[in-house]
C-alpha cells in the first residue's frame, strides 16, 4: 500500500512569531518628520484661524457700542447668556456683568454711579425691566442695519459717536452701562470675573464674550457660524478646530444633530463603525496587511542573513528553523 505524503504549502504571515523579521528603526525618524510635515500642511489648510485670544477690554475698545448693547441686553434679558443662564450654571447675568461688578467698584466710580445703584436697587424688576428696555430700543434706533438676515450676517453695533444723543425714560441704565464700560476697558471687568470662579478662571470672561457681537461678526468673516460649520467654544478664541470636524458635520448636516440627545447617537454610531465594523469586516480589515503597511516599521529577512555568527549567538537555533 503506497504511501500518499501530502505536501502542505505554508502560508507566509506578517505576525512576527510566526515568521521572523528585522525591524528598520532607522525610518522611525523619517516617518516622524513626514507626519509632522504632514500635520503643518493640514493644519495651514483646514486648522483652525490663529487667532489671539480676546479679552472683555479688547473687545470693548474695539467696539465699544457692542459693550454697551451686550450690557443693556444682559439687563434688559434679552442676551444670549439670559438664555443659556441655567445651562452655563450661573445667576442673572444682568447682576454677573452689570450690576455686582458696579457695586464692588463703586467707591472709586464717584457719586453718580453710587446713585445710579441707588435707584436701580430701589426700583422693582418690572421697573428695571422698562427701562432696560427702553434703553435697548433707544439703541436700535442708533444702530446700521445688517447686510442681510440671520446668524451669517452678524450683528451690527450701535453707533457709539451716537450715545449721548438717546432720550427717554431709562432710569439708571445709562449711567451704570457706561461706567460698566469703563470697567471693562481697563481690565477691572476681566479680573473681576476671572477672580468670581477662580476654579474656572475664564468661564465668565468667555459667556460674556459671547454676548458681545465681536465674536460672531468674526466667526461669519471667518466662514465658521453654526449653520456653516460650528462654532467651538474653547478657553482660547480659536474658533472651529479642524480635528472636530467629524462632530461638526454630526452637529450640522445630519438629521437631529442639532439636538443633544441626536449629537450623541451619531457619535456613538461612528465610534461603533470605528471599534467594530472596520475591524470585523472581511477585505477590510486587512487593507494594511494587502497594501504592505508593516514595510514602515520592519522587513523580513533575505536568505540567509538570520545565518550569521552575531544572530546565532543571540538569539540560538530560532534562526533556520
Amino acid at each position: 500500500m503506497a504511501t500518499t505524503e501530502t505536501s502542505v504549502t505554508a502560508i507566509a504571515s506578517d505576525q512576527p512569531p510566526q515568521r521572523l523579521v528585522r525591524h528598520v528603526f532607522w525610518k522611525y525618524p523619517i516617518l516622524a518628520t513626514v507626519m509632522f510635515a504632514i500635520v503643518v500642511v493640514v493644519a495651514a489648510f483646514v486648522g483652525s484661524p490663529n487667532w489671539p485670544r480676546d479679552s472683555v477690554a479688547s473687545v470693548s475698545n474695539t467696539d465699544p457700542g457692542g459693550t454697551i448693547l451686550a450690557f443693556t441686553q444682559e439687563l434688559d434679558g434679552t442676551s444670549t447668556s439670559n438664555a443659556n443662564a441655567q445651562e452655563f450654571g450661573m445667576g442673572n447675568p444682568g447682576d454677573i456683568f452689570v450690576h455686582f461688578p458696579l457695586h464692588q467698584a463703586a467707591w472709586f466710580l464717584g457719586t453718580p454711579v453710587q446713585d445710579a445703584l441707588a435707584a436701580w436697587d430701589a426700583a422693582s424688576p418690572q421697573q428695571r425691566h422698562i427701562w432696560a428696555s427702553n434703553y435697548h430700543q433707544a439703541l436700535d434706533s442708533i444702530t446700521p442695519m445688517a447686510s442681510g438676515g440671520g446668524m451669517g450676517s452678524g450683528t451690527p453695533s450701535p453707533d457709539y459717536s451716537k450715545i449721548d444723543t438717546l432720550q427717554g425714560d431709562f432710569g439708571p441704565v445709562p449711567a451704570m452701562v457706561q461706567s460698566d464700560l469703563q470697567l471693562a476697558q481697563n481690565g477691572y471687568l476681566d479680573q473681576y470675573l476671572q477672580a468670581n470662579e477662580a476654579g474656572h478662571a475664564y468661564h465668565l470672561v468667555n459667556i460674556w464674550l459671547y454676548d458681545h457681537p465681536s465674536m460672531l461678526n468674526t466667526a461669519v468673516a471667518l466662514g465658521l457660524t453654526d449653520d456653516q460649520w460650528g462654532m467651538i467654544k474653547e478657553r482660547g478664541f480659536p474658533v472651529g478646530p479642524w480635528y472636530l470636524i467629524v462632530p461638526a458635520v454630526f452637529h450640522v448636516k445630519l438629521p437631529l444633530g442639532a439636538t443633544g440627545p441626536g449629537f450623541i447617537l451619531w457619535n456613538l454610531a461612528f465610534a461603533f463603525l470605528l471599534l467594530f465594523i472596520v475591524p470585523l469586516t472581511p477585505g477590510l480589515r486587512s487593507l494594511p496587511q494587502r497594501l504592505k503597511l508593516y514595510r514602515f516599521i520592519y522587513r523580513y529577512p533575505t536568505k540567509g542573513e538570520l545565518d550569521k555568527p552575531a544572530f546565532t549567538e543571540r538569539h540560538g537555533a530560532t534562526h533556520g528553523s
